[in-house]
Parts: structure tokens; C-alpha cells; sequence
């Protein structure tokens, strides 16, 4: 068992190596790099990770600093320069810090400190996204807005609470936020007694859902929020023609045959084909339903129709069953469905009410998708 335990180390040991070294042959240095310090972790004086390691940190810090090269020489004020600049000194502070943690030691090698340089790049990226958020904030219109909620994030997230960003991104996001209020929701049941207050939730859920990732809210219009809110939209829906069919019942039958092999009872090993058949009755019972439901979505200060359209829906609910006469071996699993078929208690108004809701509602996050993205 002890031979076992040292065979199968061994073999780890080994393939470690080999991987390793595979990184530094594929010019994947910084991963390399990091592969020799497991290595090394996990046994000191592994010679080709002692070789490696050296040797992977030299090639991947001098990528980081050419990049870093490259991107001071821009001459450019954009923010892309800046997070270049702080991407390349966070690698290759994130080298020294992990070779240091690891506690490994490695003769006449000590990659650089860089965390001086690393905070200034930090300090100088929070700046520019800082800078930019608050200039295109200053053009004061929902495009430059939403641009401005984005730099001031990333601001935020270089140094946490940076001047008074968590402010100003706050103001941001209000200018850039579309505020749509559902101003009407009118389902006309007609002499139908439904429950459909589920499908004024449902439409403002998914319409939030929609809605978050583009700088869009939704609110109900009987919503409190609503009374102190910045209005840019409202959206108008209609359901109506909404129809139930009453239960149509159809029965009928129809006959099935197949030709099975069956042994001879007079000479063994031998079999004659016979024809079995069989009469199914069904009954099948349908219930139609149908529904429509038209939305507007107008601009609050021009009044002008941003979309408009009409989404139709229809639901049939259909319950088969059946009995059979005659052989069982002719009938088919389709013919089995119909006979095993319970039958199935009619859908209320309400239920087919929520199926047609459901269409409709599929239909309309899809359209509405091209107007919110």
C-alpha cells in the first residue's frame, strides 16, 4: 500500500513537470510562471521548476512592460489608456505578491515590487473614468447619462467611495433611467367572470426584467412611487375579445389490424402468422378559446406613439379518451394513449384565461424586446 502511495506522488510529481514545462514551450510564460511556484510549494527543490521559474517571469514581465510601454505612449486622453495601464502593473504586481505568499525561494532571483507604481495606476484610472463620468454627465441628455453611470462605476470600483462618486453616480443613473408607467391595463371580460388580476403583476414583472439591464423601470400607475416621479413614458394595454367556446364532444370509432408470429402448438420450433384486430371508441372533448390585446407606448412630453401593435392568442384544450373492443395485441401505443387516456376535468374560465395571458404575454416581451434593448 506504502509502494502504491509513493508510485502515485511520483506520478504527480512528474506530471506537474510536464506540465509546467508544456506552458513554458507554448510561450504561455505568466501561467508557467505560476505552474513552478505550485511546483515548487509542493516539493522545494524540483530542479525545472527552480529553472523555470526565473526564466517565466522574465518573459512575462517583459510583456507587461512593453505593454505598458505601448500605452503610455498613447497620446490620447481616453479611459481605455488608463486601464491598460493599470491591467499591466496589477499582473505583474499579482506575480511578486504570489511568489512572496508562497513563501518559495529560488537562488539569485526576486521578482520586482511594484505596488508603488500599482496605486499610482490605481489612482490615475479612478481619475479618467472619474474625469469622463462627469463631463458627459454635463451634456444633460439620457445617452450621455447612462455613458456617465458607467465610467463613475468603473471610478467606483478602482478605489471604492472615490471623491463623491457614489453621488454622482447616483445622479447619473436617475438621468439616465427611463421612467415607462403602465397607465392603463383594461381587460374586458364581457359577461365572463374572471380573475385576472395575476396578469397586471406578471406584466410589470416581466416587463422590469427587460428592462433593468437597459436603463428602464416600470411602474404601475397606482404605484405611491409614482406620485413624486419623472414620467417619460406611458405604456396602454387592452385585452378584449376574449371568447370561451362552449364543450364540443366528438365520438367515433375506427378499426386496427397487424399480423403477429405465433408458435405452432402441433410442431416445435415452428410459427405461423395470424391477423388480430381490434375497435377503438373514443370520445374526444375541445374547448376553443381566444383572446387579443393591444399596447401603445407614448412619449410623455411629445405624445408621440413610440409603438404600437396588436397580439393575438388562441387555446384549445383537448381531453381523448377511449374504450376497445377485440384483440389487445392490434393496438398500437397511440391506440394505448386513447385507452389509458383519464379523463380530464373541463378548464374554468380562469385557466384558459391564463393560458391565453401566457401567449400573449410571450408574444409581447419579445416585441417589446426591439423597443427596450
Amino acid at each position: 500500500m506504502k509502494n502504491l502511495s509513493r508510485l502515485l506522488l511520483l506520478i504527480t510529481l512528474i506530471s506537474s513537470c510536464v506540465s509546467t514545462q508544456k506552458l513554458f514551450d507554448k510561450g504561455e510564460y505568466d501561467k508557467a510562471f505560476y505552474a513552478a511556484i505550485n511546483d515548487l510549494k509542493k516539493k522545494p527543490a524540483d530542479a525545472n521548476a527552480l529553472k523555470i521559474l526565473p526564466e517565466a517571469y522574465k518573459e512575462a514581465a517583459s510583456k507587461y512592460e512593453q505593454d505598458l510601454i505601448i500605452a503610455k505612449n498613447r497620446s490620447d486622453k481616453k479611459t481605455e489608456k488608463w486601464d491598460q495601464i493599470y491591467n499591466s502593473y496589477q499582473s505583474l504586481q499579482k506575480m511578486y505578491d504570489t511568489y512572496v505568499n508562497a513563501g518559495v525561494q529560488v537562488n539569485s532571483f526576486s521578482p520586482k515590487n511594484y505596488s508603488t507604481e500599482f496605486d499610482q495606476a490605481t489612482s490615475d484610472a479612478a481619475a479618467a473614468h472619474y474625469n469622463r463620468g462627469i463631463t458627459l454627465l454635463q451634456r444633460n441628455n439620457r445617452a450621455g447619462a447612462r455613458k456617465a453611470y458607467d465610467n463613475l462605476k468603473m471610478a467606483d470600483s478602482y478605489i471604492p467611495g472615490y471623491k463623491d462618486v457614489i453621488a454622482k453616480k447616483q445622479e447619473a443613473y436617475d438621468a439616465a433611467i427611463t421612467n415607462v408607467v403602465v397607465s392603463k391595463l383594461d381587460q374586458r371580460f364581457g359577461y365572463y367572470s374572471i380573475n385576472g388580476d395575476f396578469f397586471e403583476r406578471d406584466i410589470l414583472w416581466n416587463l422590469n426584467t427587460i428592462g433593468n439591464t437597459n436603463y428602464y423601470k416600470f411602474y404601475d400607475a397606482n404605484d405611491s412611487q409614482t406620485q413624486d416621479l419623472r414620467v417619460d413614458q406611458y405604456i396602454e394595454l387592452n385585452m378584449y375579445n376574449i371568447w370561451f367556446s362552449n364543450l364540443a364532444t366528438n365520438n367515433y370509432s375506427y378499426t386496427v389490424s397487424k399480423k403477429i408470429p405465433v408458435k405452432s402448438d402441433k410442431m416445435a420450433n415452428s410459427t405461423s402468422v395470424i391477423t388480430v384486430s381490434a375497435t377503438i371508441q373514443a370520445t374526444r372533448r375541445v374547448l376553443n378559446s381566444s383572446a387579443v390585446m393591444d399596447y401603445r407606448i407614448t412619449d410623455a412630453v411629445s405624445q408621440k406613439i413610440i409603438a404600437a401593435d396588436q397580439v393575438p392568442a388562441q387555446y384549445t384544450w383537448e381531453s381523448l379518451t377511449g374504450k376497445y373492443t377485440g384483440d389487445s395485441r392490434a393496438l398500437s401505443e397511440k391506440d394505448w394513449a386513447i385507452i389509458r387516456g383519464g379523463f380530464n376535468n373541463r378548464p374554468g374560465h380562469d385557466e384558459l384565461y391564463r393560458e391565453l395571458s401566457r401567449q400573449i404575454m410571450t408574444q409581447f416581451n419579445f416585441r417589446i424586446r426591439s423597443v427596450y434593448r
